[in-house]
């Protein structure tokens, strides 16, 4: 290769690193500005923080790692939520977010993940792109990303839940690659996803083929008659008042990262799922959660990417086609985080979301083409 191909490969990547930075700047000035002036999260509004224990497998089967030391024990938060939309009985993506610590803002190793197992964005791009149908209202908003992607259209369908019966009895999925720097010093990629202690591959509000071939019709059905807050409310019954321990296991899935001169790999996308019958599914830990904390407490939690020990680093991308992409976004995120919680402090916390569907706050979703446009 000759200075002539070298140097202009030099500057297209500089423009491209360049043209991220751009990227992660303004959508990060966009979500920090609308969470301070609004009191709301920048995504996943609606949810629940629950506090329990953490304990590490005693015989793990992955490579032996110096956070996930066979019967290490771990305070803990986890919060469920839906990403959008403020009633539990939509059409919606529901999360987890785990914190390794009984603890607002601090712990060892902080990790995010969403139902289902493919997503509706995969890269900085493709979460711009979605996040302008979403300011434009959804619905109808949504047609120029959906008719581009149509990759988008098999990812909603896969992630959203309708009418579960309880956040515990449902599947949890990482959406991008994660590091994992083994005691043996290579240097993988993970994925992790948390499923009920006693799964029996029976996920409670899976879509039907309606739901599927239409994710974006996320009204409830007309003759939905429980709370707003179902879900919430099922599991403050459960842990505070019933007294029973909600009880799952968090898993990881790994494939070695390619050598610092080879390029990534096809399939660090989140757009596809890993054949779990060649990279299959490990044990790490039983989390047990115990009790659902109040309302102030919970909202004045936060979970954060960047809490993670060097040894579980988290992937950067060089472009906004990047897979990797999305976790620059995410590591910014913590600017929405601190905007919420200091307009806390200014104007006084948010209220409790009502329970009525006939509430001011409450909107349905825009009608929408079949197919979309």
């Amino acid at each position: 290769m000759d200075k002539k191909t070298i140097i202009p490969d030099a500057i297209h990547r500089y423009l491209a690193r360049q043209q991220l930075r751009w990227y992660v700047f303004f959508i990060t000035v966009l979500v920090t500005a609308n969470s301070y002036f609004k009191r709301v999260r920048m995504s996943h509004e609606n949810g629940i923080t629950c506090r329990g224990r953490i304990r590490i497998v005693d015989n793990p089967t992955f490579p032996s790692h110096n956070l996930f030391i066979p019967g290490r024990e771990f305070d803990a938060r986890v919060r469920h939520a839906a990403a959008s939309w403020t009633d539990d009985a939509k059409l919606v993506v529901r999360s987890a977010a785990i914190k390794f610590a009984d603890d607002r803002f601090e712990s060892p190793f902080d990790v995010m993940m969403n139902s289902g197992d493919v997503p509706l964005f995969w890269s900085a791009r493709t979460f711009w792109q979605f996040m302008k149908g979403t300011m434009a209202g959804r619905g109808k908003g949504w047609v120029p990303y959906l008719r581009s992607h149509p990759q988008a259209i098999v990812g909603g369908a896969d992630s959203v839940r309708r009418d579960p019966d309880t956040f515990a009895q449902m599947v949890y999925n990482t959406k991008t690659c994660l590091g994992f720097i083994g005691d043996d010093g290579v240097y993988r990629y993970a994925r992790y996803r948390l499923r009920p202690a006693d799964f029996d591959g029976k996920e409670t509000g899976l879509p039907d083929g309606q739901d599927r071939a239409m994710p974006w019709l996320q009204n409830p059905y007309p003759e939905e008659t429980r709370s707003r807050n179902y879900l919430k409310d099922e599991l403050i019954s459960r842990l505070n008042i019933e007294g029973r321990a909600v009880e799952y296991m968090l898993q990881i899935q790994l494939r070695r990262r390619p050598g610092p001169d080879q390029p990534e790999p096809e399939w660090v996308t989140s757009e596809y799922p890993w054949d779990d019958s060649v990279h299959p599914w490990h044990d790490v830990a039983v989390i047990t959660l115990t009790e659902a904390l109040d309302y102030t407490e919970a909202m004045k939690t936060w979970f954060d990417m960047a809490n993670h020990p060097e040894s579980l680093p988290v992937p950067l991308g060089v472009s906004i086609d990047d897979p990797h992409s999305l976790n620059n976004l995410r590591l910014a995120s913590i600017w929405a985080r601190k905007a919420r919680l200091l307009t806390y402090k200014h104007r006084g916390m948010p209220k409790k979301f009502p329970d009525s569907r006939a509430a001011a706050d409450w909107t349905g979703v825009p009608p929408m083409a079949n197919p979309p446009g």
